[in-house]
């Protein structure tokens, strides 16, 4: 059910939609799921439409990953924001790309929590993607 894994929020500095990692990633993992590919095509014609900068951020829970691949909650966050901006620069249909100008990718890990890690119901909230389609007006080139 996509409607609680997807949440869109109105901001100052812009639009902020909000994917639980589990909609676009399995866990451990920076490799989009087939899923998220149809998930991320269907917003691309929109987000190409804004002609903004968007800035895509990757966020972890506080559990220390052990993997060779991804050595720290940072580099796995920071991995999964490149895959998206790579996507939106590079995958989807060449009438729907994004302008690598106007892509922005910040991996965060643990350090910026929307919830405190003492429940896995608040660790599933913090491992997430943010995709920030930003204000003219907040445009930070």
């Amino acid at each position: 059910d996509l409607g609680t894994s997807i949440f869109v929020d109105s901001e100052l500095i812009g639009v902020r939609i909000r994917f639980k990692d589990a909609v676009l990633f399995d866990k451990g993992s920076a490799v989009l799921k087939q899923d998220a590919i149809r998930i991320l095509s269907d917003m691309a014609p929109l987000f190409k439409s804004y002609g903004e900068m968007i800035k895509v951020e990757g966020h972890t829970d506080s559990d220390p990953i052990r993997s060779a691949l991804y050595p720290s909650n940072w580099e796995l966050s920071t991995a999964r924001a490149v895959n998206v901006v790579k996507f939106f620069v590079v995958d989807v249909p060449e009438e729907y790309r994004i302008s690598p100008d106007l892509m922005q990718a910040a991996g965060y890990g643990e350090y910026h929590p929307i919830a405190e890690n003492t429940s896995e119901e608040n660790k599933t909230k913090n491992r997430r993607i943010e995709v920030v389609v930003l204000r003219k007006s907040s445009n930070l080139r």
